[in-house]
């Protein structure tokens, strides 16, 4: 285990009672690797102007552009006032604007502007390196057996959550 991994994620170093040591290496090589994911779409959306935390609504808006709040809420899995403050700085910022449904004035349609499509454009460029310098840099077996693997971890840390 190397020095780094726990400070790197903010994790002591040494397994918690209970945990073999595989175990818990697996785990603190995961968490870094999230830790550097994250540090990178940070790098990576903050060169292309957008915030890390509107990436995800940019992503949804730009297959989706005008759905509703409440739907690019529940996509986001975020809460409906996290969703309103996100847009309404992404509104100060020019980058989507928001208009009642005109058939049901309940609903609040979310849109791209100009500069919102730009700059879901420019996070789409920015990810597809990221990918392609990340994972893409594993062979192609590496890939396959890291799909598996995680496709398995989703699999156990949704079973837990549904227990």
């Amino acid at each position: 285990m190397s020095e780094s991994t726990g400070p790197a994620c903010g994790i002591s170093p040494a397994p918690p009672p209970g945990v073999d040591p595989l175990s818990y290496q697996v785990f603190l090589s995961f968490m870094t690797a999230l830790h550097a994911h994250r540090q990178l779409m940070f790098k990576i959306l903050a060169e292309t102007g957008g915030h890390p935390g509107q990436a995800g609504a940019l992503r949804q808006l730009a297959a989706n552009d005008g759905m509703s709040q409440r739907d690019l809420a529940q996509n986001m899995h975020l809460s409906r006032p996290t969703v309103t403050v996100m847009l309404k700085a992404m509104e100060a910022h020019d980058v989507v604007e928001r208009r009642v449904d005109e058939k049901d004035q309940r609903i609040t349609r979310v849109f791209l502007t100009e500069k919102g499509r730009t700059l879901a454009e420019q996070a789409q460029e920015g990810i597809a390196s990221y990918i392609n310098t990340s994972i893409g840099a594993l062979s192609e077996k590496d890939r396959r057996e890291l799909d598996r693997l995680l496709g398995e971890l989703a699999k156990n840390t949704t079973k837990a959550l549904e227990e």
